[in-house]
């Protein structure tokens, strides 16, 4: 019977103990479901499978259909956190990205896709994280970017600069700086994997943003690199941005880098923006392409706050690659509304219109000189026209938990 007591009394101090422990930490599920309908003015469909010195047919056509994650991916997700005393902290995020419509899974298939990773946090020395991750592009220049206000539609024509954040790192390491007085700063390294190089497949990048009162500004630099050996396709620790005819004709570059820039000023209701992208792709010996090719992208955008509830916003961009082998280089220009009205804290109703206007000559993804082709927004939101010209309608509801 003592025996019993004592161990009873043992037990009762040890949970004593332990309770402060698990008082401490914290998991929290999350996500986002957005769904609607749309409309785009075309969308192409493949009829032959092309080949060197044969570009692929496409025929063109008008659709009508049910519209997943448009003004927010649909997502669910797990983050927690654990008090290690002396203001650290570990940390853990999982985010799992899906089509409301069908159910399948986002990214690729991936089971947590838009984000899994594991780290450190302290109050005077920032955040370290290892997984797979987004780039300081997306951390410092994506929050005050087109995206904002105009949703993945009003992204740089198909994303290239990933200031609408459709790529990610995987097998990285990113450092995080506190917030000092409105300044942070952070880099990410991405491990190739690859035997035999180091350079082969990494990533690696860094970038800041500075916000005071009514100002905000936000710049970044990724640079990545493609397998050895790959040709025709993109094989990197980063995702790659080349899943619309914007620049699919330039996934055999053996290497990307993207510098960006994003600037914002709120004066009463209104919001203004600006941004900047600049790509440069370098070709390689198995690369379609011989020289290096660049896209520079400058936009604007406007908001006006009607009502608590109701916010308008407009965007532009222009988009100007350089010289296809003698032919010139693609244009695009492109322009956005969006409406966006508050029901509640959670639920929220939107509106959206996208056109674009291509010229000019790019390349396909064998290599062959073919006239540029309208592309509305990163490549989540669409699928690329056959033609010129392309315009994009949706409505929606979105709420999140």
């Amino acid at each position: 019977m003592k025996r019993i007591l004592l161990a009873a009394l043992g037990l009762g101090g040890m949970a004593g103990i332990m309770a402060p422990v698990y008082a401490q930490s914290s998991v929290t599920l999350y996500g986002i479901v957005d769904a609607g309908v749309g409309y785009a003015s075309g969308q192409r469909t493949a009829n032959s499978k092309g080949g060197v010195g044969a570009p692929i047919n496409y025929t063109n056509g008008s659709v009508w259909g049910f519209a997943s994650g448009t003004w927010s991916g649909d997502r669910w997700g797990l983050k927690g956190s654990e008090d290690l005393g002396g203001g650290n902290s570990a940390i853990f995020q999982l985010e799992n990205g899906f089509n409301i419509g069908n159910g399948t899974s986002g990214q690729g298939g991936r089971q947590f896709g838009r984000q899994s990773w594991m780290g450190l946090q302290s109050a005077t020395l920032g955040k370290l994280t290892f997984g797979r991750q987004y780039d300081p592009i997306v951390d410092y220049v994506g929050p005050i970017s087109a995206g904002t206000f105009v949703t993945g539609m009003g992204a740089h024509p198909g994303d290239i600069d990933n200031q609408d954040n459709q790529s990610r790192v995987n097998n990285s390491v990113k450092w995080a700086s506190p917030n000092y007085a409105g300044f942070q700063f952070g880099a990410i390294y991405g491990f190739g994997g690859q035997p035999g190089s180091v350079k082969n497949q990494n990533t690696w990048g860094f970038g800041g943003s500075y916000a005071s009162g009514p100002f905000a500004i936000g710049v970044g630099y990724l640079q990545a690199t493609n397998a050895y050996g790959a040709s025709g396709t993109w094989t990197g620790s980063y995702d790659g941005t080349f899943a619309s005819s914007i620049n699919e004709g330039f996934a055999s570059a053996a290497s990307q880098r993207i510098i960006s820039a994003a600037g914002s000023y709120t004066f009463g209701a209104t919001q203004v923006g600006i941004q900047y992208g600049n790509v440069q792709y370098t070709p390689g010996s198995l690369s379609t392409f011989a020289s290096s090719f660049t896209f520079n992208t400058i936009g604007t955008t406007i908001a006006y706050q009607f009502t608590p509830a109701l916010r308008l916003a407009a965007a532009y961009n222009y988009t100007q690659g350089s010289d296809v082998k003698g032919s010139g280089g693609p244009k695009y220009h492109t322009v956005n509304f969006a409406s966006y009205y508050a029901l509640s804290k959670r639920t929220s109703l939107y509106g959206l219109v996208g056109y674009q206007k291509a010229s000019g000559s790019t390349l396909d993804t064998f290599g062959n000189v073919v006239s540029a082709t309208a592309s509305v927004g990163d490549v989540g939101n669409g699928i690329s026209s056959a033609t010129a010209t392309q315009t994009f309608v949706r409505v929606g509801v979105r709420q999140t938990f």
